[in-house]
């Protein structure tokens, strides 16, 4: 039986990115069990990773290739476990969300992207999209030239125009309005770009990962189809909080810079969700999408709230969402090992 092309595709959500790092490091620890490869990583066994602002940020650290001293020692295929990426929210949140470093008023960004750029850089080093282990699709906005824009490892391989440092695709999808400056970047070719949050017109970047999928040429299965992919996706905790419409009812420009962030991500999200729903049901594969979505509980929605309160509460999230769906999370690794083995 012919493979099916596999997708991982992440949500943006800020901070709130350590639930898919906690739910994906199950689901990489589980494939090593099953597998008796204490070596094996995520990317081993996705064709396709997609992410959106902290989803994107997750997608690059998951798909770097490994250092040499690590090929010739461990036979790995990927720089960092899944584990190591917990540790990059837990560890450094503070330092990319600093409080003290706060900058206030209507016209000034909230946080200095310092924080941010450096563990990025102490993470991915000067690897390039056109190096990633697996196919990569990563989100951002131009704001110059007013259009969407995807950062994707063939045509990084094609174009040294369209390839980038990948710490500078992290830093350009996580971008967000409001909470960081608008991030310049060049690319190897010399090409610059002035680009925001992904998140701005896909939250969720599952659709746009199926879209990439059908137009690349895979090995196992050239423009692929919906009959023809496994997906899955994983969000960043659903948000709950509700607006107060006798207090909405008189914002402006000012009240609305950080309720619409949260509602444009969670609607988003939503919204994708139901789309891949239908067209897999469509279809006749409701089986091959999955969507991973934990509630937050008792964690706030703030995307930049790094205290270690929260930071515990969206660990317990995950934690609990891991513990009521073993079953579902057992499929999803057989799946992927199934997929891995019919080649």
């Amino acid at each position: 039986m012919k493979r099916k092309v596999t997708i991982l595709s992440i949500d943006g959500g800020g901070i709130r990115g350590i639930i898919p790092a906690i739910i994906l490091n199950y689901i990489e620890k589980r494939l090593q069990k099953k597998t008796k490869n204490p070596n094996a990583t995520l990317s081993d066994y996705f064709d396709l990773v997609a992410g959106t602002s902290t989803g994107g940020i997750l997608a690059c650290y998951y798909l770097l290739p490994p250092l040499q001293k690590q090929k010739q020692e461990q036979e790995r295929r990927s720089r960092y476990f899944a584990c190591e990426a917990i540790n990059m929210y837990a560890n450094h949140g503070k330092e990319i969300f600093n409080n003290k470093l706060l900058r206030y008023g209507v016209t000034t960004k909230k946080y200095p992207a310092t924080g941010l750029e450096k563990i990025l850089k102490d993470c991915m080093g000067d690897t390039t999209l056109a190096k990633t282990t697996k196919n990569c699709m990563i989100t951002a906005y131009d704001v110059t030239e007013r259009k969407a824009v995807f950062f994707t490892t063939p045509e990084a391989k094609k174009y040294e125009h369209k390839n980038y440092l990948l710490r500078d695709v992290a830093r350009a999808t996580s971008a967000a309005p409001t909470y960081f400056e608008v991030s310049a970047i060049k690319s190897i070719g010399g090409a610059s770009s002035y680009l925001i949050d992904g998140a701005m017109f896909a939250g969720n970047p599952a659709m746009c990962a199926l879209v990439e999928a059908n137009k690349t040429q895979f090995k196992s299965r050239p423009n692929p189809t919906i009959n023809d992919v496994f997906v899955l996706s994983v969000g960043t905790g659903k948000e709950m909080k509700k607006y107060d419409y006798s207090k909405a009812k008189s914002w402006g420009a000012v009240g609305w810079a950080k309720p619409v962030i949260d509602i444009l991500l969670s609607a988003s999200a939503e919204v994708v969700d139901y789309q891949m729903r239908q067209l897999f049901a469509v279809a006749g594969r409701s089986d091959c999408y999955v969507r991973l979505e934990p509630e937050l509980g008792k964690a706030k929605p703030d995307m930049d709230d790094a205290s270690d309160d929260n930071i515990c509460q969206l660990k317990d999230a995950a934690e609990c969402f891991i513990k009521d769906h073993v079953e579902l999370l057992d499929a999803v690794v057989n799946r992927l090992i199934s997929e891995s083995l019919n080649i």
